[in-house]
């Protein structure tokens, strides 16, 4: 699309939302809401192989609007996605910008489109295009736009304490696009999986809270996650503790060689051959983290250990809801076969000095990830570095900026899929968002 077409799209969408909100502002207090969020986002990115080095900037405008329910039952919303390309320079890769026609270029897309149903108080269905947000499935929130969903998802509270959900999804919307598309694999066509589904309970007592889910995109890949936690509260400061334990497994007839191309050394395995010999996985990974918080500073420490390989993308081009704490904010996942890893993060906020302020620096560590196929073909040990910045601007509600430095790199000795060459980030975002309600 070009800066033309989507700089009318982007005016169309901000004159349709004014002209619509002040119609419906003539009925006050009907619970209409229009919530919009403006972002300016910048990545740069440098890799070990200069002829991958590449940077954009973005301009995005969403507009969530929302209707009060009627009947007290049903209600509905649309939210469409806007991003216009400012910069593009080196690798023409999807960071915040689509590609097509090897050129970096912005978008336009009904990222939300859908209908709520309540017919009880602890019963909510949602039905169409919707974010969505669990352990093993959730919408990116780190690039111009979230990606979206297709389909339905069901939220039931059986008491105060216990609750059920369960979604399944026929297309998505990835991060950079302006289109829906069917699932699939790194070796099939798009909409060969045909459905990801996921269900899961949640237990909360207090300050103790129990999840578990299972995904499965069907004849691909499934998963099963369990995490624990509880925060215990002295004089001053609390402590809380959480366990987690994932796993993920081959799950069809579309999980061939090379089906998941990004981390997983199938190929390497005797005899195999992309897209036709089929495939396993059976990863595991159990993590175990504290969170120390007194007064303004909080320390997080975090272990996990994995015995095959966990892998995290769900289907081809999702960039995965990674749950082990000891994972970056961006690069490789840190999940490799026999893989230990480690993290340390300290948070302050500086309210105190500058309210507003939050700074973080974590570093962690990954070491013996073995080729998932023969440990004989490659071993590695890999390390990240981050220092994450974010202000609230407390003069203008709404007005955010944060800025993301992080460094990557890696020992490898043959080869091991999941561990990458050398890189380093910085991502600046700027956002605003506003509530308007009718």
């Amino acid at each position: 699309m070009s800066k033309t077409k989507t700089a009318s799209w982007i005016g169309t969408g901000i004159i349709t939302a004014l002209v619509a909100g002040q119609a419906m502002a003539a009925d006050v207090g009907n619970g209409y809401q229009l919530k919009t969020k403006s972002r300016l986002v910048h990545f740069d990115r440098e890799y070990e192989n200069p002829t991958n080095d590449r940077s954009q900037s973005a301009f995005a405008i969403t507009a969530d609007w929302t209707s009060p329910r009627f009947g007290d039952w049903i209600g509905f919303g649309v939210s469409p996605y806007f991003v216009e390309d400012l910069h593009a320079g080196g690798r023409v890769r999807e960071d915040v910008l689509a590609v097509k026609d090897d050129k970096a270029q912005g978008f336009a897309l009904l990222g939300q489109a859908f209908v709520t149903l309540t017919p009880s108080d602890n019963l909510a269905i949602k039905l169409g295009r919707q974010t969505h947000k669990s352990m093993l499935l959730s919408s990116s929130g780190s690039r111009a736009v979230p990606n979206t969903f297709q389909g339905l998802n069901t939220q039931f509270h059986i008491n105060n304490n216990i609750s059920l959900f369960g979604a399944v999804y026929d297309k998505w919307s990835p991060r950079a696009s302006d289109s829906f598309e069917g699932f699939a694999t790194d070796q099939s066509r798009q909409g060969d999986i045909d459905f990801v589904s996921v269900v899961g309970i949640g237990y909360r007592l207090d300050t103790f809270q129990a999840d578990m889910e299972y995904l499965s995109a069907k004849d691909y890949l499934s998963k099963l996650g369990l995490r624990v936690s509880n925060r215990t509260s002295f004089d001053g400061s609390s402590l809380k503790l959480t366990a987690g334990l994932f796993t993920s497994a081959d799950n069809g007839n579309l999980f061939v060689t090379g089906a998941e191309g990004g981390d997983l050394d199938d190929e390497d395995a005797t005899g195999s051959v992309a897209g036709v010999t089929d495939s396993e996985n059976n990863g595991l990974g159990a993590y175990i983290e504290a969170q120390w918080a007194v007064n303004n500073l909080e320390l997080t420490a975090a272990v996990s250990k994995f015995d095959d390989l966990w892998i995290e993308d769900n289907f081809s081009g999702d960039h995965g809801t990674n749950p082990f704490p000891t994972r970056s904010r961006i690069g490789p996942d840190v999940a490799n076969t026999n893989e230990t890893a480690v993290m340390l993060a300290l948070k302050y906020d500086w309210k105190d000095y500058v309210p507003g302020l939050q700074t973080t620096v974590a570093a962690g560590q990954g070491w013996d990830a073995e080729n998932s196929a023969n440990r004989s073909l490659g071993s590695a040990d890999e390390d990240w570095r981050e220092l994450v910045v974010g202000y609230k601007v407390p003069a203008i509600k709404g007005l955010k900026f944060k800025a993301i430095w992080h460094d990557y790199n890696s020992d490898e000795v043959g080869s091991v899929d999941g561990v990458k060459p050398d890189q380093t980030d910085v991502r600046l975002y700027l956002d605003y968002s506003y509530a308007f309600n009718f």
